[in-house]
């Protein structure tokens, strides 16, 4: 069988169904495995092209770190996490933070105070989430936080994150955000602790990789997919193509791609699952990683809520995994979520450089060029999924209407977003979900 996409969904699909004694390739059409999780040399080490931590509730990624004997990279650590307004940074290291944040008044503070604790007792498990589904998240918190706390702190983070379409973004997303973030939190008033790999998320990709291999995956990196083809016959058949003009016959093709990406590769899909693939909205994310030779801050995630700065975060990962792991470097990501006609995509790096080091000023008065020893600028086309009203009802089943053809990809994890954790668990459920339905075929047919 046939795995298109090498990022921790993919991989770990293939290892799952080799364990389960299927033949199994897997096609990406980059060298270096990992996806969006991959990491790249820097001077010092290896750094992520897109931040990553982990949270203390994303057990499906800890399970199999633990599995793959890689558990001594896996370490715990509190973060500072920061909220620039105003031209200053305030710290939002839990509740008490919180409760004394002065650019609001103390009874604004209070009921978001009351809205995080409302969100954080609401659990994945049951139906509570769902009444989330049917509002938009800036209707629920203007109404829940009241106007001053809303315009001032939740309205310029969503349009941070999702731009012209924050407003129509549903509750049922920001639920689980606060949810997923507070779980890491030891107690109502306790600090956050996330978790980190040691060494960098390729430990576990080059590790998992490697158990892929070991169990007879065969693995073609730099080779992508050019076309999904049916092959006519009374059992699932598909004709695979790749980049170099190769074909290979397999019986189960396991697409971990954008919506759009599996039309593309197969065309041929059928209503009405066509158009809930065309009807997935991706926000795009440009992101700048700084080497620099001084910290810009002592803050690890600056959320920002103010206008001057084209940033949705500032994310300085030497002040949660300590530059002394980088040969003393210091560096930042600056994080954007873009749709795909913004300047920045088409920007040149140089030319982004220009346009954020000024803003970059707006948070340190010291900061300047030459403190900016490398840079590298990374962008991505499918970022984020954008969870629209009534998401549930529009997610494409695994199981496309073709027998046999499968897709697993970050629009169908719902209701929680897209993170590492839950590309290992879609991983685990895709490769279930497909040896059960060759278990039945072969029942079925004797």
């Amino acid at each position: 069988m046939a795995v298109i996409g090498g990022g921790i969904a993919g991989l770990t699909t293939a290892y799952r169904l080799a364990q389960r004694g299927h033949r199994v390739t897997l096609w990406d059409p980059s060298a270096q495995l990992g996806g969006q999780a991959a990491a790249f040399s820097v001077p010092g080490g290896h750094l992520e092209f897109f931040y990553h931590h982990l949270f203390m509730s994303d057990r499906a990624i800890v399970a199999l770190i633990e599995e793959l004997g890689i558990e001594d990279h896996l370490v715990w650590l509190s973060s500072k996490n920061g909220f620039f307004a105003d031209g200053k940074i305030y710290s939002l290291a839990g509740a008490r933070d919180l409760l004394s944040l002065p650019i609001i008044p103390f009874i604004d503070r209070l009921r978001l105070g009351f809205v995080t604790l409302f969100l954080q007792k609401t659990t994945p498990q049951g139906d509570r989430w769902k009444k989330f589904e049917r509002v938009t998240a800036w209707e629920w918190l203007r109404r829940a936080s009241g106007e001053r706390a809303f315009d001032r702190i939740w309205a310029m983070q969503l349009r941070a994150k999702f731009g012209p379409r924050a407003e129509h973004v549903a509750m049922s997303w920001f639920w689980n955000k606060i949810y997923l973030r507070t779980q890491s939190r030891e107690g109502l008033l306790g600090e956050e602790k996330l978790g980190y790999i040691m060494g960098s998320f390729n430990v576990l990709i080059d590790r998992l990789a490697g158990a892929c291999r070991e169990q007879g995956v065969d693995i073609r990196a730099g080779c992508g997919v050019n076309e999904i083809k049916q092959v006519d016959g009374d059992k699932p058949r598909f004709e695979v193509r790749d980049a170099h003009g190769r074909a290979e016959i397999v019986d189960r093709v396991i697409a971990t791609v954008p919506s759009p990406v599996l039309l593309r590769l197969f065309p041929d899909m059928p209503e009405p699952y066509r158009s809930r693939l065309t009807s997935a909205v991706y926000q795009g994310a440009v992101c700048a990683l700084l080497r620099l030779d001084q910290p810009l801050s002592d803050t690890y995630w600056m959320n920002i809520a103010d206008e001057r700065l084209p940033f949705t975060g500032i994310i300085e990962h030497t002040n949660f995994i300590g530059p002394e792991h980088y040969d003393g470097n210091h560096y930042v990501y600056v994080s954007k979520y873009v749709d795909w006609d913004h300047p920045y995509v088409t920007m040149s790096d140089e030319e982004l450089l220009d346009e954020y080091v000024p803003k970059l000023q707006i948070v340190n008065s010291k900061f300047n060029r030459s403190w900016i020893q490398q840079h590298w600028i990374f962008r991505e086309r499918a970022a984020q999924p954008i969870i629209s009203l009534n998401y549930s009802e529009k997610i494409p089943a695994h199981q496309t209407p073709i027998e046999g053809l499968y897709l697993a990809n970050t629009a169908q994890i719902y209701p929680q977003d897209r993170g590492t954790n839950y590309s290992v668990d879609l991983g685990n459920r895709i490769a279930e979900l497909v040896d059960g339905d060759i278990a039945r075929t072969k029942a079925d047919r004797g």
